[in-house]
């Protein structure tokens, strides 16, 4: 099945899939606890499940929506996160232009909703209906979200204390933890919010929570400088902020997890017929966090034929086939914005034995592959681009220095030239039996060589850095 279309599988495969949403506030029953998932919550300590476990972020995600949920605001939805017990779904989003909260004396415009943080909740069924929802004024850019489940009530984590801003938008400095209550409205600074300030002084403030292994992420810092810790939840709850592990982000990010000794990262942006047309520029990006440094880069296909599709949220939650990675796209051009979701259950060892190669286009009238194994094809296996080839001119003429065999494809393009060193096929070749190939930053793949001999020539081992 493609990538490129939405694909709906059955509730047995998937676990307790989200459905569309009708209008917003739609009144469903009370959702009955997932007895078997409750139990596996309660019983199951930080140690019960691999803290290595890892998705296999090119196997084929699920469509969790027969369509696209609209929720109760007309912004794009920054993060989602799941009750463990309920399998609610918590959302974020900025309050919408014009809305007027029960409180409020008056309209209030978009533009400053953002510039103080102002914050929609959305609790969503396992049918995809908008349950209820909760404002929080003041608080953030609800780009991090963690819900715990004490005492019978989902707990959100999530950024507070925004310091509002002239213009763009405002981004909590310390760490919020507040009850769902529908229909609530709670400003930063009220006592209903607890705070935890684990960076003092910081900005950007995040927050993920991975209960099946009792910790907390903490991503802070400004553009440029941004940086992930990793606590014991308990330990952070009494405020001892003394990280387990801390390292530097890289790349921009729209949202992020933590599960396990794994941070998986968003980046992208919408749709832009100018600067960012299909397929994109989604991304994946996942750091080990026991050594800080980034173990995968993968470029996300999902879902090409989207409208919009702005990469968002992503989060890990369970389902009765194991942990699920959710990840999703504002959709819908022109707005109102809408939420598509999809899930990967399956997992990886990450070696790399698992990853497909890709054949590559190339002119067939042009060049021949010396054989059917070596049709151009490339795999990526972090930020790391492998190229197999093995070609000659289909009507015998030599091979001229700087010619372009062909041209990789948008997404895996260096940002800087960079050189590989290529084979021949020996025949009739004086000298070494080796050429020069270089990849261009507009994706061109070159050979260089001075001698115009012919046969093959070939890249059996060659990679560079995208």
């Amino acid at each position: 099945m493609s990538l490129t279309r939405r694909t709906v599988l059955t509730a047995m495969a998937t676990a307790p899939v989200l459905a569309s949403a009708g209008l917003p506030r739609a009144a469903d029953p009370q959702i009955p606890l997932a007895a078997s998932l409750a139990a596996e919550s309660q019983s199951a300590d930080s140690t019960s499940l691999n803290a290595r476990h890892r998705f296999d972020l090119r196997a084929e995600p699920v469509d969790l929506l027969g369509g696209e949920v609209r929720l109760e605001q007309s912004r794009v939805h920054q993060q989602i996160a799941f009750d463990p017990v309920t399998e609610l779904a918590y959302v974020t989003q900025i309050i919408s232009n014009g809305r007027q909260l029960a409180d409020e004396p008056a309209a209030v415009p978009g533009t400053t909703r953002e510039s103080r943080g102002d914050l929609c909740i959305n609790e969503i069924t396992p049918t995809g209906a908008v349950r209820a929802v909760m404002y929080l004024r003041g608080v953030g850019h609800g780009a991090g979200l963690g819900v715990e489940h004490v005492d019978g009530r989902p707990w959100l984590w999530l950024e507070t204390d925004a310091d509002p801003v002239d213009s763009g938008f405002a981004y909590g400095k310390r760490i919020g933890r507040v009850a769902f209550t529908a229909d609530a409205i709670v400003d930063a600074g009220s006592s209903q919010i607890e705070v935890f300030d684990p960076v003092p002084g910081s900005s950007h403030v995040t927050a993920s929570l991975d209960i099946d292994h009792g910790r907390i992420g903490v991503r802070h810092g400004p553009s440029g400088a941004e940086e992930y810790r990793v606590y014991e939840l308990e330990a952070f709850k009494r405020r001892a902020f003394t990280p387990l592990h801390r390292f530097p982000a890289c790349y921009r990010t729209q949202s992020w997890c933590l599960y396990g000794d794994l941070v998986y990262q968003n980046e992208g942006s919408a749709y832009s017929s100018a600067t960012n047309p299909s397929p994109g520029n989604s991304w994946w990006n996942v750091y080990d966090v026991t050594t800080g440094k980034m173990i995968e880069r993968t470029f996300n296909a999902t879902a090409l034929d989207l409208s919009h599709r702005e990469t968002e949220a992503i989060a890990v939650r369970p389902t009765p086939n194991g942990p699920q990675l959710v990840f999703g796209f504002a959709t819908q051009e022109p707005g109102p914005r809408q939420m598509a979701l999809y899930g990967i259950t399956s997992t990886t060892d990450g070696t790399g034995d698992h990853v497909p190669w890709t054949v590559l286009d190339y002119d067939t009238a042009l060049y021949t592959p010396n054989s059917s194994n070596y049709v151009p094809q490339y795999r990526q296996l972090g930020n790391r681009i492998d190229i197999h080839l093995r070609l000659a001119h289909t009507n015998g003429t030599p091979w001229t220095s700087g010619e372009t065999v062909l041209v990789l494809p948008p997404h895996i393009r260096p940002n800087r030239t960079q050189g590989m060193v290529g084979q021949t096929t020996g025949a009739g070749v004086s000298g070494s039996f080796t050429v020069r190939w270089e990849v261009l930053t507009d994706g061109s793949l070159c050979v260089y060589d001075e001698r115009g001999f012919n046969g093959w020539i070939g890249l059996d081992a060659g990679y560079f850095t995208s």
